[in-house]
C-alpha cells in the first residue's frame, strides 16, 4: 500500500481554497499511485477555529465542503479532518471528527476522544469527545 502524508496549511473559515487544496493533493497523489492520502485534524476548517464553532453557517458550510470533497474523491481512499454535529441531546453539540473515504462513500468515521484544554487548545469547550475505541 501506497500512502500519502498531506501536510498542507488550510485557511482557517477558506472552504472554497480548503478544499482546492486537498483536492489538488488527492489528484497529485493519485497520479502518483498512491493508494491512501491522509489530511491533519479538523483540515475543511482549519485549525484553530474556535469561536467560529458557534457560528452555525460556519459548521454547515464545513459539512458542505466535507460532503462535496467526499463526492468528488474516486479512485484513491482519504482520511481527513472536519466538524460534525453531535446529534445526541446531551454534551457539547460538535465532534472533532476524522473520515476515511473513498469513491464517493464514507467508510468509518471516528470523533476525537481526547481533547485537549491548555493553551490555545480548548476543544472540550467546543467539542464532545468521542466514546468509540477502535484498538
Amino acid at each position: 500500500m501506497k500512502i500519502a502524508i498531506a501536510q498542507i496549511n488550510p485557511i482557517i473559515g477558506d472552504f472554497k481554497h480548503n478544499f482546492e487544496k486537498i483536492k489538488s493533493f488527492l489528484d497529485k497523489a493519485k497520479d502518483l499511485s498512491c493508494d491512501l492520502a491522509i489530511f491533519s485534524e479538523l483540515v475543511i476548517t482549519g485549525y484553530p477555529p474556535r469561536d467560529l464553532l458557534e457560528r452555525k453557517d460556519f459548521i454547515n458550510a464545513n459539512l458542505d465542503c466535507f460532503n462535496r470533497l467526499v463526492k468528488s474523491v474516486h479512485g484513491i481512499g482519504a482520511i481527513c479532518g472536519f466538524v460534525d454535529k453531535n446529534s445526541d441531546d446531551e454534551g457539547n453539540p460538535l465532534y472533532n471528527s476524522a473520515a476515511l473515504f473513498e469513491d464517493g462513500k464514507i467508510l468509518h468515521k471516528v470523533n476525537k476522544r481526547l481533547l485537549p484544554t491548555y493553551d490555545v487548545y480548548d476543544e472540550r469547550r467546543y467539542f464532545e469527545p468521542g466514546i468509540e475505541c477502535n484498538a
